[in-house]
């Protein structure tokens, strides 16, 4: 059983040993500054996105392309199987490696989910890796860090224990020294080997043909073994044909390593024969005398039915992993298997099974939506990891801290189980939503806004709000959410006014995105940095001199990427005299996650709390004295590690009219 703890040992070592993440943080800062230096050689880039969207949306549950793509394999000479799930891939390779004792293999994420590896192991084969970066982890017993750079995370010294340790041996740590070595080792079991073991990142249906990339060269030698060639891959790589593959293997290359193409694409549609001689058909010619390609379901089709069809839209470039917040502090705890980060473990409990997920980081996600701005597809964790959340929930796998929340929210009608705090108010011009975190914990912004509103001559109306249902909805209680849904709703439906604000970019989300119905009740809903903006222009709120200061805005993800407000507060701001507005390095819809969303900040404080030292950093490299922002969540976070201060926007407004 995963529990609280369990998970909060897992990640326990990354957080405190943040020396293990230098090397990861350096190759993803390299990967990002190549991708910056060579967009140029992709103008392009949009369109290219948008054709691979296309192509991924016709091919993935196609089952007519499939057949189709099966039926061109098979006369092209490959012995095709499909695989249901993980016993029945690995017993039909087990049966076609037959009495070999070795086998050589390339880096496959679909091979490491069926634990190919682990059962040839059992059953007396050797398996070589072929791929540096494979192998260093194989003989490492460790973790991937990146589907195309597994060993990214390791430095050179890392490496050179690794290897002197394997071998008995004293290696220098020199990059030089070790790659070397390490190609003599490997060369040496693919000379020996019969049987060569690789994934495929497309196959295709028009021509029958597997497609696979790489730099090292690798591949080239283990699809070459005299004996067999086995190809490992899965129902959500099909291609319509080679012309939409080779778009993905481009647009992979690029987001995977910064580089506009990769050193080899092997394109494999038959076996190797030749007819030279009286047109005699000789098979195995310069290469192995079968080719045989197992595709596995494992779950996904179940997965795609029951509507995660853009789940399995990825293309394995790992590109999501350089923004993710959580994969930053924490590395390669988060995620499965070779599936990294969030979207792996989302997978994962389609490809294995509820406590896998568990395992492996469903509850580590902030909902940021960060991953889904990166992905050249447009995949966004946010979604399913909530979705799946729910699907959990339901079977009783949550943790004690959530149901601790949910209960209080059920029985007080707030996440903290205190006794209610609400105010009444009549009003004429306005709702003013003020969100559980400013009527319990961040009392100073409810105030302020308030006071600013009364400034203007604004006649606002405050209800006996219940909780918005945001903490619901992020921990998978979905119908508790509807039911406080349907309560706010109400209440604000009796007080005749027809726009509602809110200082919390949760509630406003939760509003605007979340709640059923919400088209039918005809209310206009603005953050309250968007009305301060309005009455700014309007002059009913006058703007005064204050001290000089130098801030910096930090935007809440539930504001930013997932409602696209990017500019009011900084209007706001920027009319604001003797204040000097400067930009952190990732802003707006690259802004850094503070760590406190998604139910994160409850369960795993620690990780909540290294994601805001991240973002405080960034603050205090821009030279700011303050951090504003226009999230309760964002502000009490980023206070607790902050060094300097850190305010809501409200309470700047405050200061500076009259």
């Amino acid at each position: 059983m995963v529990t609280e703890e369990y998970l909060k040992n897992k990640i326990n070592e990354p957080l405190k040993n943040k020396e293990k993440l230098i090397a990861l943080r350096k190759a993803f800062k390299t990967t990002r500054d190549r991708q910056n230096e060579n967009r140029i050689l992709f103008p392009d880039l949009d369109s290219r996105k948008e054709r691979l969207k296309k192509s991924r949306e016709y091919s993935i549950g196609n089952k007519e392309l499939l057949s189709q793509a099966i039926k061109n394999f098979e006369k092209n000479g490959f012995k095709v199987f499909i695989a249901k799930d993980n016993d029945d891939a690995v017993n039909y390779i087990i049966n076609e490696i037959g009495e070999e004792k070795l086998v050589v293999k390339s880096k496959s994420n679909v091979t490491k989910e069926i634990c190919l590896h682990e059962k040839l192991e059992e059953k007396g084969i050797e398996v070589i890796e072929t791929d540096l970066g494979d192998y260093i982890i194989q003989l490492s017993n460790g973790k991937p860090a990146h589907p195309t750079g597994p060993a990214c995370h390791l430095s050179r010294y890392d490496i050179a224990k690794i290897f002197s340790d394997a071998f008995q041996i004293n290696l220098e740590p020199d990059p030089l020294t070790l790659t070397k070595f390490g190609r003599e080792k490997i060369r040496n079991y693919i000379e020996k080997a019969k049987v060569g073991i690789t994934g495929a990142n497309a196959i295709c249906a028009e021509e029958g043909a597997a497609i696979i990339i790489n730099n090292e060269g690798n591949i080239n030698l283990v699809q070459m073994r005299e004996k067999k060639h086995i190809i490992v891959t899965s129902i959500d790589k099909l291609y319509p044909n080679i012309e939409e593959a080779i778009n993905m293997l481009k647009l992979c290359t690029y987001y995977a390593t910064g580089a506009p193409i990769t050193s080899y694409v092997e394109i494999i549609a038959g076996i190797s024969k030749t007819a030279d001689i009286e047109k005699m058909l000789f098979k195995g010619m310069q290469g192995p005398g079968e080719v045989i390609l197992v595709i596995v379901d494992n779950g996904r089709t179940e997965a795609i039915e029951k509507g995660y069809k853009n789940l399995f839209y990825c293309i394995g470039c790992g590109n999501c992993l350089l923004d993710c917040p959580v994969y930053y502090v924490v590395g390669n705890e988060y995620g499965y298997k070779g599936y990294l980060g969030g979207r792996g473990t989302s997978a994962s409990y389609f490809l294995d099974s509820p406590d896998t997920a568990l395992e492996n980081g469903l509850y580590f996600c902030t909902t940021c939506n960060s991953c889904e701005l990166s992905c050249p597809v447009d995949i966004g964790n946010s979604e399913y990891s909530e979705r799946i959340r729910e699907e959990v929930t339901s079977i009783e796998k949550n943790f004690p801290t959530h149901r601790k929340i949910i209960e209080n929210i059920k029985k007080s009608k707030n996440p903290f189980g205190e006794k209610s705090k609400n105010e009444t108010k009549k009003g004429t011009d306005i709702v003013y939503f003020r969100g559980c975190m400013a009527l319990y914990r961040e009392k100073d912004i409810k105030d302020s806004t308030m006071k600013i509103l009364e400034r203007a001559g604004v006649s606002y109306a405050l209800i006996e709000e219940v909780c918005c249902g945001s903490v619901a909805l992020r921990t998978g209680e979905k119908e508790l959410a509807k039911e406080l849904a349907k309560e706010n709703l109400e209440k604000i439906k009796q007080t005749g006014v027809s726009t509602v604000i809110f200082s919390c970019a949760g509630c406003l989300r939760t509003f605007l995105k979340d709640y059923p119905n919400f088209e039918e009740s005809q209310l206009k809903l603005l953050h309250s940095s968007q009305y301060f903006l309005k009455l700014i222009k309007e002059g009913k709120l006058k703007i005064k001199d204050g001290n000089k200061i130098k801030l910096t805005f930090h935007d809440p993800c539930h504001m930013g990427r997932h409602l696209k407000i990017y500019e009011e507060p900084r209007d706001i701001l920027k009319v604001i005299p003797n204040i000097e507005l400067v930009e952190m390095k990732r802003t707006k819809e690259n802004s850094r996650c503070c760590g406190a969303g998604g139910g994160v900040k409850s369960l795993f404080g620690e990780l909540a709390i290294a994601m805001a030292r991240e973002r405080v950093k960034d603050a205090i490299e821009v030279e700011a004295e303050a951090i504003i922002s226009t999230c309760p969540f964002c502000k009490r976070n980023l206070k607790d590690v902050s060094e300097i201060d850190v305010s809501d926007l409200s309470e700047i407004l405050l200061k500076y009219s009259e």
